[in-house]
C-alpha cells in the first residue's frame, strides 16, 4: 500500500524538482544573463563554469546533483524499492532536460543522474567521477562520450560488486532518459549542419576552431543597434556610419555620447546629415578579417534607404585576395536587420556553407519586421523617407505615428492624439500580427528607456519569448527618427535552440 500510495508521488515531486534550472537562477541573479543564450547555450553547470564562473557553476552543479540524490534519499526514508527511487530519479532528470518552469529548455540532465548514482553505489561512482570528468572536460569536451566511458565504467564496478539488478542497470537507465532528452537537439544540427557526416564525431568529441577561425564572417552595419556585447559574443562584425553635425564628424555609436546627442535634438535647431561608410572602409575591414575567415556576408539595411549596400558591393569588387564577399539587403534596418545577422552568424556557427546561408537569409526576412511609435514626423519628413508623413505633419492636429518596417517598407501603419494611445495601437497591431510564442524581440528607443522597459513588460505578458533584450538606436538612426522613439523589432523564430 505504501508503495502504491508513495512512488507515484515520488515520480511527481522528482520532476518537479528536477524543473527547478539552478543554471538558469544562477546565472541570472550572478550575472543577469540567460545561460540558454551563453556559450553553448545549454543549461548546465560546465556551461556556467565557462560562460560565467566557477562559484556559480559550483552552485547549479550542487543542486543539479542533488535532483538525483533526493528522489533515491526519500525513498529509501520511506522504504521503497530500488525501482521506484529509480524511476523518481529518472523524472528529476526528465525535469532537469524540459523544465516545467521554463518552457521545456534546459540541461543535459548528467549532473543529476550523478546525483543518484552517488546515493545507489557512493564508493564505486566516486571512483569513476574523475574518469567522467578527465573524458568530458579535458579530452573530448563531449557530456555524451563522457557518459558513455564513465557510466559503462560503473556498471561494471557495480556488477564486479554484487550489487542488486536495478541498481547495476540504473547507470544504463540514467544514461538512455539523457539519450532520449538529446534527441530533438540532434535533430535540431541534424536539419542545419551542412557537413551532416561529421555531426557524430561532433557529439563524440565536440572540440571545435574558436569561432574566429570560422570560414564564413558576418558583418553589419551600427544601423541594427545591436548590443556590443551581443555582438562581440554572437561575433558579429559592426561597422560604423557617420554622423555630421556643426561641430564635427562623429562614428556612430563610437564617439558620440547618446544622451548628449539626443537632448541637443530636443533643445536645438539642429538638422544632423548621415553618411554611408566608404567602400574603403568596407574595404579595409574585408582584408582584415580576410586573415581569419575564407568567406564574408554583409547584413545591409534596405539599398533604396541608404548607399550602404553600394558601398559594401563596391568594397568586394575591389578585393584581389581568396577572400570572397557577399553582400545581403536585410529588407529591414535596427534590431531588425541585427536578427538577420544573428541568424547568419548562429547559422555559419554549425559549419552551413555559404550558399546554405545566403539561401536562410530569404526565409529569415520573412519573420523579422520592426514597428515603433514616433514622437515627432520632423526628421522623417527633413529625410524624406517616408511618403506619407509630409500631409500629417501639415495637419493641424498634434498627431503620434505608429510605423512600421518590413520588407524594404516603410509605412505609417496608426496615428494616435497622444502618445499612451498610440503605443497601444502599436501593442494591439502586434498582437494580430504575430504568433504568441518562438519570438525574439528587441525594445528600441531613443532617449525613451523607461518607455521601452515598460513596453517590454507589457509584451513578455502577452508573447512568450525566446529572447529579448533592450537597446537604444544609434545616434544615425535618431538623426531620421528624432528622440522619443519606443518600438518594437522582432525576428520569428519556428525553430530554436
Amino acid at each position: 500500500m505504501t508503495q502504491q500510495l508513495f512512488c507515484p508521488l515520488l515520480v511527481i515531486g522528482g520532476y518537479l524538482f528536477g524543473s527547478v534550472s539552478s543554471a538558469i537562477l544562477v546565472t541570472r541573479l550572478w550575472a543577469h544573463k540567460d545561460i540558454r543564450q551563453l556559450g553553448n547555450r545549454n543549461a548546465g553547470a560546465a556551461n556556467v563554469a565557462r560562460s560565467v564562473g566557477m562559484v556559480p557553476a559550483a552552485c547549479v552543479a550542487f543542486v543539479d546533483f542533488s535532483k538525483g540524490a533526493l528522489p533515491v534519499l526519500t525513498a529509501r526514508w520511506l522504504g521503497l524499492s530500488n525501482t521506484c527511487a529509480l524511476v523518481g530519479a529518472i523524472a528529476a532528470v526528465l525535469g532537469h532536460s524540459y523544465p516545467l518552469y521554463f518552457r521545456f529548455r534546459g540541461g543535459k540532465g548528467l549532473a543529476a543522474s550523478l546525483g543518484a548514482l552517488l546515493v545507489f553505489t557512493p564508493l564505486e561512482t566516486l571512483i569513476v567521477l574523475p574518469v567522467l570528468g578527465l573524458v568530458y572536460l579535458v579530452i573530448t569536451g563531449s557530456a555524451v562520450t563522457g557518459a558513455l566511458v564513465g557510466l559503462g565504467l560503473l556498471v561494471g564496478l557495480n556488477t564486479w560488486r554484487g550489487y542488486p539488478l536495478v541498481i547495476v542497470l540504473a547507470p544504463v537507465a540514467l544514461l538512455a532518459t539523457m539519450g532520449l532528452c538529446t534527441i530533438p537537439e540532434i535533430l535540431y544540427h541534424w536539419s542545419r549542419r551542412a557537413d551532416k557526416g561529421n555531426l557524430f564525431l561532433h557529439w563524440m568529441a565536440p572540440h571545435e576552431k574558436p569561432l574566429a577561425d570560422s570560414h564564413v564572417a558576418v558583418i553589419t552595419d551600427s544601423i541594427a543597434s545591436l548590443p556590443l556585447d551581443l555582438c562581440e559574443r554572437e561575433k558579429v562584425h559592426v561597422i560604423p556610419l557617420t554622423l555630421i553635425l556643426p561641430e564635427g564628424v562623429y562614428r556612430d555609436g563610437v564617439d558620440l555620447d547618446p544622451r548628449q546627442y539626443y537632448r541637443m535634438l530636443r533643445q536645438e535647431q539642429l538638422s544632423p546629415k548621415t553618411s554611408a561608410p566608404s567602400p574603403g572602409e568596407y574595404l579595409a575591414l574585408y582584408k582584415q578579417l580576410g586573415k581569419n575567415h575564407d568567406q564574408g556576408v554583409v547584413i545591409t539595411p534596405p539599398k533604396e534607404l541608404t548607399q550602404i549596400w553600394d558601398s559594401a558591393r563596391l568594397a568586394a569588387e575591389m578585393l584581389t585576395d581568396r577572400f570572397a564577399v557577399q553582400i545581403v539587403d536585410s529588407r529591414v534596418a535596427g534590431p531588425a536587420q541585427g536578427f538577420v545577422a544573428l541568424a547568419v552568424t548562429r547559422l555559419a556557427q554549425t559549419g552551413a556553407s555559404l550558399n546554405t546561408i545566403l539561401q536562410s537569409v530569404d526565409v529569415v526576412q520573412q519573420k523579422v519586421g520592426f514597428v515603433g511609435v514616433l514622437d515627432t514626423l520632423k526628421f522623417l519628413v527633413e529625410g524624406g523617407r517616408v511618403a506619407e508623413a509630409r500631409q500629417w505633419i501639415e495637419s493641424a492636429l498634434r498627431l503620434y505615428p505608429v510605423i512600421s518596417l518590413s520588407l524594404g517598407h516603410i509605412r505609417v501603419v496608426g496615428m494616435a492624439r497622444t502618445k499612451p494611445k498610440a503605443i497601444e495601437r502599436m501593442v494591439k497591431w502586434l498582437e494580430s500580427t504575430l504568433p504568441k510564442e518562438n519570438l525574439a524581440m528587441a525594445f528600441c528607443h531613443t532617449d525613451a528607456l523607461e518607455e521601452a522597459a515598460t513596453l517590454e513588460k507589457r509584451l513578455k505578458a502577452i508573447f512568450r519569448l525566446n529572447e529579448s533584450f533592450i537597446t537604444e538606436l544609434t545616434p544615425v538612426i535618431g538623426a531620421h527618427t528624432g528622440p522619443g522613439l519606443v518600438g518594437v523589432a522582432w525576428w520569428i523564430q519556428s525553430n530554436v535552440e
